[in-house]
């Protein structure tokens, strides 16, 4: 077991941060080892994955941040449905890769989002009509309250919108690895917009809705090596009934997508109409001009100035619709 002192900038996609202390591990041996130390120690402890959905602060004197590298990817067949399992550290793009080569339907739509598998179910991960709950069947953990390595099934894991068991039980559960049920037969959700434009074509594979995904999210999105940013910062907030048709006398324009949960309101048209913020800049941080809903460190921005920024958002919605947008990305200090 070996601790590290890192800057801390260098493991978030935002690139903020100062420096703290790192341990990596690739097993559950070493994994137990670890947490017997932090606890010795009186330490919290923050589960790193790709470093795509966290940004620090200058001082973490009270943390230990560990990197999961559980590797491995594996499969077991039932007729046409194929069973995937995968080690927690394996970048999720890499486990949609491995799918669509074997022609795998289910997670396509769930392409080039950046991350790892074990971050995945942490916020049920979703992009174009598809949530990783339509294909999630379970998940090992290990359980730091008890030291001992659990399954958890999809109902136990409490999934919602961009929300599951483990967004409220933190620190509790250490994600080890995630099957997922994946199907042979084509079976391709193109309800979102472009994705719409294949419906009906002959002979349509997996690659090609991968493909597609791809390219839109690349023509939107800022590339993470130019302009470091965290993809999308901030959640859609859903409201009732009530809400959405006050909302709606106030703002005829305002889109309202049903769910389950009542009426989605796109966080990236709030940040544009209500907060008049698509493209803005403040210091070293910004929205970008494409995609507001991604905020973006153009240089030297530091974690406080990152959420002194969405807190700029965030009040000039609440104050013109009662709207609490809810961030993503957690700041970890």
């Amino acid at each position: 077991m070996e601790v590290r002192k890192v800057n801390l900038k260098n493991y978030s996609s935002l690139r903020v941060g100062g420096e703290g202390d790192l341990i990596s591990f690739s097993s559950l041996k070493e994994l137990l080892e670890i947490v017997m130390y932090v606890r010795s120690l009186g330490l919290r402890i923050h589960i790193l994955g790709g470093g795509t959905n966290t940004f620090f602060g200058e001082h973490l004197n009270a943390s230990l941040v560990l990197r999961n590298e559980m590797k491995g990817i594996s499969f077991e067949e039932k007729g046409d449905e194929v069973f995937v399992t995968s080690g927690a550290g394996e970048l999720w793009d890499d486990l949609v890769l491995f799918a669509s080569e074997k022609k795998l339907w289910g997670i396509e739509n769930l392409s080039a989002i950046p991350g790892t598998v074990g971050a995945s179910p942490v916020q049920n991960i979703g992009a174009y009509g598809t949530e990783l709950a339509d294909i999630f069947v379970s998940l090992t953990a290990f359980d730091v309250s008890n030291m001992t390595t659990v399954e958890i099934s999809k109902e136990a894991c409490a999934f919602g919108y961009r929300d599951s068991l483990f967004k409220h039980e933190g620190g509790k559960y250490i994600i080890t690895g995630v099957t997922l049920k994946l199907s042979k037969i084509p079976a391709p959700n193109l309800t979102y917009k472009p994705l719409d434009s294949l419906s009906g074509k002959k002979g349509l594979e997996v690659n090609d809705v991968r493909n597609l995904v791809i390219k839109t999210r690349k023509e939107k999105l800022p590339n993470l090596e130019e302009y470091p940013n965290a993809g999308s910062f901030f959640k859609n907030p859903v409201v009732n009934a009530e809400q959405a048709e006050i909302l709606s006398r106030s703002f005829p324009d305002i889109p309202q997508i049903t769910c389950l949960e009542g009426f989605k309101i796109p966080a990236a048209w709030l940040i544009e109409h209500i907060a008049c913020m698509k493209g803005e800049r403040v210091k070293d941080v910004g929205t970008w001009p494409n995609q507001p809903l991604v905020l973006v460190n153009y240089g030297k921005a530091t974690g406080l100035d990152i959420l002194d920024f969405s807190n700029i958002i965030i009040a000039k919605i609440k104050e013109k619709t009662g709207i609490t947008l809810e961030r993503e990305v957690n700041y970890i200090d």
